[in-house]
């Protein structure tokens, strides 16, 4: 009897080694709500890290909810989303004393293209029309004044940028007529294109600002700086995905935006070369941000951008991943 009792419990030792690793490769779930600004392929990272399992390989159970630029950056500081991924939105509001940090980018240069009726054949051609842009004050907006300004059109007086909301809806505006010309990215851009609509300029030809990206309030950063780290993995091994894997990202694709095998294909292309490969924030990109604040006399002169991002997430992030 005494023998069996010492199999028995030499038995069940094993047993709970056994089951340690399994216990120990278990990780916490935690949830977390991330806001983001339209359903278009700017925000391809982050929907490949939620399909694909990223954000759950590291723990997290993520609640991805469309909201405005201004609506996610109150979002944030009301503590209704943990994170945001209106980079330019925030870099503004952290500028004007929001204690909100910018953290990562996942492109490096907007994709949008300046889509028109076919009777406009240069972006001259737009002086004193209807420019459709998806909200004023988000990125969408300032590349639409960047490049206007670019070809000589001033955005105040020589143009009118009308709201009209989410990428869908800027996309039938100008289909029904309501706008001379729109600022879209892809799939819009390409479906414009394929209906005729010309398209006479690109923001990735013309401009370097950071455009989407992960943003968070100073106090997040202190007080959950593991959780931080845990979303910037999940977007970077997304952003490795993304540029590796053609296949499984043409399906998020075609799953997200409800697109056709060579239309995710051709959408794919359009956007892959904009996105990054580190996450790391451009300097010189925020700097060019900032101006545009300066000189309409919007936040101080002294701000510079260390006091807008955090880098410092990010490369803690990158080492832990193995460079």
């Amino acid at each position: 009897m005494r023998r069996l009792s010492v199999l028995f419990g030499a038995i069940t030792l094993l047993l709970v080694l056994g089951q340690t690793p399994q216990a120990q490769e278990r990780v916490p779930v935690e949830k977390i709500r991330i806001t983001y600004a339209s359903n278009s392929l700017a925000f391809l990272v982050m929907f490949v890290a939620k399909d694909r399992g990223f954000y759950a390989k590291h723990g997290l159970e993520t609640e991805l909810v469309q909201v405005r630029p201004g609506i996610a950056i109150a979002a944030l500081l009301s503590g209704d989303a943990d994170y945001a991924e209106v980079l330019g939105s925030a870099i503004r509001s952290a500028a004007k004393g929001a204690p909100i940090r910018a953290i990562s980018t996942t492109i490096r240069a907007p994709f949008f293209s300046l889509a028109a009726h076919p009777q406009f054949r240069s972006v001259k051609e737009l002086r004193g029309k209807t420019v459709g842009v998806t909200a004023i004050g988000g990125t969408n907006y300032i590349s639409t004044r960047l490049m206007l300004q670019h070809f000589g059109i001033d955005p105040d007086r020589e143009a009118k940028i009308i709201a009209i909301g989410d990428e869908k809806l800027v996309y039938e505006a100008i289909k029904v007529g309501r706008v001379d010309a729109v600022m879209v990215a892809p799939p819009f851009s390409v479906l414009l294109k394929r209906d005729g609509f010309p398209l006479l300029a690109h923001t990735a030809e013309l401009l370097s600002i950071p455009f989407v990206g992960l943003s968070a309030t100073v106090q997040k950063i202190n007080q959950s700086r593991g959780q931080v780290k845990k979303v910037l993995k999940a977007e970077l091994e997304a952003l490795r995905y993304l540029r590796s894997n053609l296949r499984g990202t043409i399906e998020v694709i075609q799953k997200r935006f409800a697109m056709d095998g060579p239309m995710a294909l051709e959408s794919y292309q359009v956007v892959v070369g904009a996105f990054s490969r580190d996450g790391r924030i451009p300097q010189q990109g925020v700097e060019n941000l900032l101006d545009l604040e300066r000189k309409g006399g919007l936040i101080p002169q002294s701000v510079t951008a260390a006091q807008v991002v955090d880098l410092s997430l990010g490369e803690e992030a990158l080492k832990e991943l193995g460079g």
